[in-house]
């Protein structure tokens, strides 16, 4: 009987000691829900639910609100351009629009791109703010990757030594997300577009 003792308490204390080292070692943690990160989950087409191709009224429905831009129409600046910045979720977000035009007089604004700095958004293999530049490289290696030092000022003849642009495309042309890096650092992320009008 005592032997039976010995071995159920050196079970329960093993047992004990186990569970112990699963919470030092982090895993049992609460569960992040799927649900949570595709809230602020990067991709190609955009962040979360925004999407890069997606309408100033389709987005206002997304947000439930208004979404006044700076130049909404035609007779304000003559620029086919514009720019708002919003909050989604947590997340601050800037985002860029361009005029498409259904006929000659009418048109609607459209999502062309996104930047953030929050550090929820990420990608799908982990890569956001505060990722290295070989932590980008490892992670897309599969795709066309353009890396470039950025200028040091706005004359744009001196390249930086401390920032540091990441372009990741699947293709020449087309959907890219870039990562911007400053001391090998990423500190800024964007979700867009690239076509050559060189062509």
């Amino acid at each position: 009987m005592k032997k039976i003792f010995f071995i159920l308490c050196g079970s329960l204390l093993l047992l004990a000691a186990c569970k112990n080292k699963t919470k030092q070692n982090g895993n049992d943690a609460p569960a992040v829900t799927s649900a949570q990160n595709n809230d602020y989950l990067v991709s190609m087409d955009g962040i979360g639910a925004l999407t890069t191709e997606m309408s100033q009224q389709e987005l206002e429905q997304l947000l439930n609100r208004k979404l006044p831009l700076m130049n909404p129409t035609d007779t304000v600046s003559g620029s086919w351009e514009d720019t708002a910045t919003i909050h989604y979720k947590d997340a601050a977000i800037k985002l860029d629009f361009v005029r498409t035009y259904i006929k000659d007089d009418s048109f609607y604004m459209r999502v062309t791109g996104m930047q953030t700095s929050h550090p929820a958004c990420k990608t799908k293999n982990g890569i956001g703010i505060g990722s290295t530049k070989q932590q980008i490289i490892d992670g897309f290696e599969n795709y066309l990757l353009i890396m470039t030092p950025d200028y040091a000022d706005t004359t744009y003849t001196t390249r930086s030594t401390s920032m540091y642009s990441i372009k990741v495309r699947e293709d020449w042309e087309g959907k890219e997300m870039i990562f911007y890096l400053k001391d090998n650092k990423v500190y800024l992320l964007e979700v867009t577009s690239f076509h050559d009008d060189s062509e």
